[in-house]
């Protein structure tokens, strides 16, 4: 598992030979959310609207060098 962002209150990471789809988990308190890296879209989990919506913002703006991590880390 690596930690890729932390900002606002909200952990992001992504773990090493995780399954399909590429997503990155992020943490909010007892929150977990997983987002997925293609689109955007929540995978699983749930999150306050206002932290979501840093954590897309987050995923779009870094989708490129994500989606690279998430190959180079084994993804499923």
């Amino acid at each position: 598992m690596a930690r890729l962002a932390t900002f606002d209150g909200v952990d992001i990471y992504m773990y090493f030979k995780d399954h399909a789809p590429p997503h990155v988990h992020a943490f909010h308190g007892d929150d977990e959310v997983l987002v997925v890296i293609p689109d955007g879209s929540v995978y699983a989990g749930s999150f306050p609207s206002n932290k979501l919506s840093v954590v897309q913002d987050f995923v779009s703006a870094n989708r490129e060098a994500l989606l690279a991590r998430w190959a180079a880390f084994g993804g499923g």
